[in-house]
């Protein structure tokens, strides 16, 4: 149990941090790297499953956050759960974060929130961080910024000190993806509580 217990306290700090904020604390990870360290260090048996899982969904989650398709957190995310020993992990939490990213997008679009690009004003771009820069719109003429989800924000706030113009900034509604992995997360483990009372206890 002390496997999932680590797990579960990383992902709901990173989850709660990332809904509010769109950002997480690299000391909300630790917990969670301990809890794969036990993973390879108490089930001997499967520490080559283990080491290759992390190694290959690891490598992948890292190459798309280079790309800046997806964030640092989320590639952390992505790796932690690798690190789970039961058989069939992670696909179970891989499925229930899909279920939760489609409902709540799903949700967004209907409302009207996801979908369409938005012009807000630079006070409001930095007062909400939902919001992931597209474009900058200064004096009425429109100039890209990078799709580096990792970047975007720091250089469209450089590039908006340094117009010294009116400026408006394009942006797109910023999914909290940690905290759909962190839903995932929980749900796979309530589905353990409930019909695999074996797997939950047999794992360190």
């Amino acid at each position: 149990m002390y496997y999932q217990l680590l797990m579960l306290a990383s992902f709901l700090l990173a989850g709660y941090q990332d809904a509010r904020e769109r950002l997480v604390s690299d000391y909300y990870w630790i917990p969670g790297i301990i809890a794969a360290v036990l993973a390879v260090a108490l089930v001997p048996s499967m520490d080559f499953a283990i080491l290759a899982k992390v190694t290959m969904i690891g490598v992948l989650a890292f190459v798309f956050t280079w790309f800046g398709f997806i964030g640092q957190a989320d590639a952390i995310a992505l790796t932690l759960i690798s690190s789970d020993p039961a058989p069939y992990a992670p696909i179970p939490v891989l499925i229930a974060t899909g279920v939760v990213a489609v409902g709540h997008i799903g949700y967004l679009y209907a409302r009207g929130i996801a979908g369409k690009p938005k012009l807000v004003t630079l006070e409001e771009f930095r007062s909400q961080a939902k919001w992931i820069p597209k474009a900058l719109v200064v004096d009425g003429v429109r100039k890209e910024v990078t799709s580096d989800v990792n970047v975007s924000r720091e250089l469209t706030e450089e590039h908006a000190a340094s117009s010294g113009a009116t400026t408006m900034v394009e942006v797109a509604y910023g999914v909290p993806q940690v905290s759909y992995i962190a839903a995932g997360f929980v749900a796979y483990l309530v589905y353990l509580a409930l019909f695999q009372h074996a797997v939950l206890l047999a794992l360190p």
